[in-house]
């Protein structure tokens, strides 16, 4: 018996190993640097406002960064100055901003659960559709189940958008 529960307790200990190994995302501090090496390599261009922005969709990266997509599924890297609570989780996002401009430094998003939380815009660049992808693949394994789910024009999207 008490060779079954040596037995059983290295079986349960080489699983645990094993996942912990299987593990192959990226810490949260691992993507916000992977993040800006891209900035950098990629030379995307910032811009300080996006004229006439109405929100499309949007994809979470990390606390750091969200991908927004305007009209005509046009993305953006958006940095976000501080911490946005529940962001990770929610399935929508709104905005708090003043006319039809979407500005950095003065606007931001927030959780339609914490309304009141403001996560400020820190930054946003232009990004390609392309680049969009391969930001979001950043610190994620590739896997058959993972596929976005469509939207009504037949893009790829898989939250909620909400503005005020």
């Amino acid at each position: 018996m008490a060779k079954f529960r040596q037995r059983l307790t290295l079986g349960f200990i080489a699983i645990l190993y094993l996942a912990g190994c299987a593990s192959t995302g990226l810490s949260d501090k691992e993507k916000t640097l992977a993040y800006e090496k891209f900035i950098e390599t990629e030379k995307l261009e910032r811009t300080t406002s996006i004229n006439s922005f109405r929100l499309n969709g949007w994809r979470y990266l990390n606390r750091d960064y969200l991908v927004l997509f305007s009209s005509f599924r046009k993305p953006y890297l958006i940095e976000i100055a501080g911490m946005c609570y529940e962001l990770d989780f929610s399935h929508a996002i709104g905005i708090h901003r003043t006319g039809t401009r979407l500005t950095e430094k003065f606007d931001s998003i927030f959780v339609p659960d914490y309304p009141h939380q403001k996560c400020l815009i820190k930054s946003i660049h232009k990004l390609t559709r392309e680049q969009a992808d391969r930001l979001s693949a950043i610190g994620r394994e590739k896997k058959a189940e993972d596929k976005p789910v469509q939207d009504a024009a037949g893009e790829a999207d898989s939250n909620q958008v909400t503005s005020d």
